[in-house]
């Protein structure tokens, strides 16, 4: 039955090229999208090997076509990773990477995934165990939150913490029905079941851009699965904003697909 599943799942992937380094190791995998990070990304790689990261969770490297060293086979390889995965489609964003990235750690067995972006914001060379202690648990959303349970956050774009704390977060908690606290950080966890939960249609063409943040935690009360929050710490630069929303024009943008998201449809 899940093989068929994955089988017709496979036609809405768009194209890419994998490099496979290894068996898989783990129980869960860790799914990183990446496009011209550059040394943020070698930080966190760095970061990460130094924790044992690599021992604990299948990691995989979701490339958008970079031409830096995250697009480079042998780069990803030599730190341990299972999988790196380029993106070689007409489309493009994050949202094609980790579509192809879920789709590849489901036809390979893993009972969970968890994504976080690869510009060394987020903690995940110390806050990773805690997904894993919670996918454990049998919770199938894991979000992550710098603003509450400890959390910590440093140099946040004023009208990014606004829009996060005042507009998107209180919107999605609001149409979900499980209150959240930080919906626009991108450190998510998710078991199998929810992924592959055909009411979901988890890999819909149109999820091209951010969609993975915000449409798995609009439904995942409603369908009766469990969720909750962890702690993390996300740090940006004093002088600089690694993110691809810059601008107001950005931000306006993304809550404008946050509010088409929150009033999104399931099977």
């Amino acid at each position: 039955m899940i093989e068929a599943k994955l089988i017709l799942i496979k036609n809405k992937i768009p194209k890419y090229q994998s490099y496979i380094f290894s068996e898989k190791k783990n129980k869960y995998a860790l799914l990183i999208p990446v496009i011209n990070e550059g040394e943020r990304f070698v930080s966190q790689m760095n970061k990460m090997k130094e924790n044992n990261i690599f021992n604990i969770c299948d990691v995989f490297i979701c490339d958008g076509g970079s031409k830096d060293n995250s697009s480079n086979p042998d780069f990803i390889k030599n730190y341990g990773c299972v999988g790196l995965l380029i993106n070689v489609s007409d489309k493009k964003g994050q949202g094609v990477q980790l579509k192809q990235g879920f789709y590849q750690t489901m036809e390979m067995g893993y009972e969970g995934a968890i994504m976080v972006e690869g510009n060394d914001k987020d903690n995940v060379h110390k806050s990773l165990p805690l997904f894993l202690e919670k996918l454990e648990e049998g919770f199938d959303v894991i979000q992550a939150t710098r603003f509450t349970l400890g959390g910590k956050e440093a140099n946040t774009p004023f009208l990014r913490k606004i829009g996060i704390r005042l507009i998107a977060s209180p919107l999605i908690s609001f149409t979900s029905g499980f209150h959240y606290d930080d919906v626009c950080n991108g450190y998510k966890g998710f078991s199998r079941r929810y992924i592959l939960d055909e009411k979901m249609d988890w890999f819909r063409d149109e999820f091209n851009t951010y969609e993975y943040c915000y449409y798995p935690l609009v439904h995942a009360n409603k369908l009766g699965y469990k969720i909750c929050q962890v702690p993390t710490a996300r740090v940006y630069p004093r002088n600089e904003v690694p993110s691809k929303i810059k601008g107001i024009n950005s931000n306006l943008k993304l809550l404008k697909e946050i509010f088409k998201i929150s009033m999104s449809k399931i099977k």
